[in-house]
């Protein structure tokens, strides 16, 4: 019994994904102490945020239970993974319940690049620190519901069960608290901001204390620059955010190889305290005491996100993210229950109490059998009725115009004149956004928000600042620079040149909230509308002048 419900039984094991690190393995002691450590590399698809392969998930799963002699029957596997999608959304009316909380949030989600191709699971949490007593304030993330699913058969096959999953964002927090980075930050109400950077960019998030005030997610191509350009280019890019922050501390983690975070917390102009953690090949000794039966080696290994993903339901944090607990915050559950007997699942508990109700219910079942016929004849009528109310339901709703399928004028006035308040704004901030030396050589704006704009500049920082301007300008339609190059031509015309005009801007750029796929599809639609304009005016060109009348 205690192994089919597993009371007492089982172990409790803590993987761990992020693109430097790869696969990571904590095993901790009933005392909650590390018991033991194993890393693997795996890929992850960063443009994708998600596992590249999950062939070789499965693989690399069965490689650091190996490496420490666990057998994966009866375990339950607590999952963090890097962070899909974060995200705030304001004003609010205080009366609107979770579920029309959660539409919202899905709606939200909907919208991103990511979550237009699959489908999302996302958890919400209350703005704790919001002072707005008229409207209510909250934060949302989420994760791809099919990759979630696709590892929980994975670890079912080997008979495992995924007991909770969370995000690096929450687990560095922690990972910040338990090493004593930012300890005195977290305990107090200290305000402070944290800066995470990786290989597509950098998030920075305005704390207070332990609850998160605000975020800011900066995309940069960090992979196409070189040396110092680096830092520059974040430092630029960073600097609008930070003028606009109170906080009295910095900490800086660099989750990349490209980026040193002493490097760049030298070159950030930020007025307060500074401190800075390599999450990289740049550190040089662990970021905290560990037990001595974990290899030196292994120990310079851990991450700050796997040290803060072992630490689940610890308080840390005013809020546990666990996306399959439940898509609101009032709903995530517990990864565990402690009983008299042991500590179980809530799946498991759900399963003693069918059990339980099943041997109460049991003569009363007994007692039903006899009555089964007359039962089912009474079903069988109610059934038939259902069904005469519900196509009675289907004509009432075809003759009136209502139903899923009715045309709604009010829908369809509001959906005209968003698309063209959206132009209008469009046309606006172009206008109020440019610098001196950029120049616009193409411009479009579609329905739903998309926009595409091409260029030339004098360098890079017109670029940026224009970027900025637009993004300030044009909330909520997740622009992105998607290409910035140098001008194809002589690098000495380039050089030599004292102005920039039209002809010599040295740099060309595309920016758009169009992803990869919208923008070759529209391209392509315009190329075959010019190729079908052009041989519409050769066959004008080639018949009688009556015909061509």
């Amino acid at each position: 019994m205690a192994n089919l419900f597993g009371m007492g039984g089982g172990k409790e094991v803590y993987l761990t994904v992020s693109p430097a690190c790869g696969l990571e393995l904590i095993e901790l002691e009933k005392n909650g102490n590390i018991k033991s450590y194993a890393q693997t590399p795996l890929d992850y698809n960063e443009a994708q945020r998600e596992i590249a392969n999950y062939d070789d998930f499965r693989k690399a799963v069965e490689e650091v239970f190996a490496a420490r002699n666990i057998n994966p029957a009866q375990t339950n596997v607590h999952l963090s993974i890097p962070t899909v999608w974060f995200g705030g959304k304001e004003g609010l009316p205080l009366l609107l319940d979770e579920n029309a909380i959660g539409n919202i949030v899905l709606g939200e989600l909907e919208q991103t690049y990511i979550f237009k191709r699959k489908d999302p699971l996302p958890f919400w949490f209350d703005n704790l620190v919001s002072k707005n007593s008229d409207s209510r304030s909250i934060f949302y993330t989420a994760v791809q519901s099919e990759a979630i699913e696709t590892i929980k058969d994975i670890l079912a096959q080997m008979g495992a069960t995924l007991a909770s999953v969370e995000c690096s964002l929450f687990a560095t927090l922690k990972g910040l608290y338990l090493t004593g980075i930012a300890r005195e930050q977290m305990a107090t109400e200290t305000s402070w901001s944290l800066m995470i950077i990786n290989n597509s960019g950098f998030q920075i998030l305005d704390m207070q204390g332990n609850r998160i005030l605000g975020y800011y997610e900066e995309p940069l191509p960090l992979k196409s620059y070189e040396g110092e350009e680096i830092y520059t280019a974040i430092e630029n890019a960073a600097q609008i955010a930070f003028m606009s922050t109170a906080s009295n501390s910095l900490v800086v983690v660099s989750e990349t190889d490209l980026v040193s975070a002493q490097m760049l917390s030298e070159k950030l102009q930020f007025s307060g305290q500074t401190i800075y953690v390599e999450d990289n090949k740049f550190r040089m000794e662990p970021l905290m005491e560990l037990p001595l039966n974990i290899l030196a080696e292994d120990q310079i290994k851990v991450s700050l996100h796997a040290i803060g993903h072992q630490c689940l339901a610890s308080g840390i944090l005013p809020v546990d993210v666990n996306f399959i607990g439940g898509k609101g915050a009032t709903s995530a559950q517990a990864a565990f229950i402690d009983t008299p007997f042991g500590k179980i699942t809530p799946l498991k508990a759900t399963i003693i109490v069918i059990v339980i109700a099943a041997l109460i219910l049991g003569p009363l079942l007994l007692a039903n059998y006899f009555f089964g016929s007359q039962a089912a004849s009474l079903t069988e009528q109610a059934n038939e009725l259902d069904a005469k109310i519900t196509q009675l339901d289907e004509q009432i709703g075809a003759a009136t115009g209502t139903g899923d399928t009715a045309f709604s004028a009010s829908d369809e006035i509001e959906r005209v004149l968003k698309n063209n308040r959206t132009k209008i704004m469009a046309y606006a901030a172009l206008g109020e956004s440019i610098p001196k030396d950029i120049y616009l050589t193409y411009f479009i704006t579609g329905e739903d928000s998309k926009i595409n704009i091409k260029g030339c500049a004098g360098s890079v920082e017109d670029v940026y600042v224009f970027f900025k301007n637009l993004k300030d300008s044009l909330v909520d339609t997740n622009l992105r620079i998607s290409k910035l190059d140098m001008r194809a031509g002589s690098l000495d015309t380039i050089v030599n040149s004292t102005a920039s005009t039209l002809d010599n801007a040295p740099y060309v750029f595309e920016i758009t909230n169009m992803s990869d796929e919208e923008l070759k599809s529209f391209k392509d639609s315009l190329l075959n509308k010019k190729k079908d304009e052009n041989n519409n005016n050769e066959n004008v060109e080639g018949q009688p002048h009556e015909n061509a009348q």
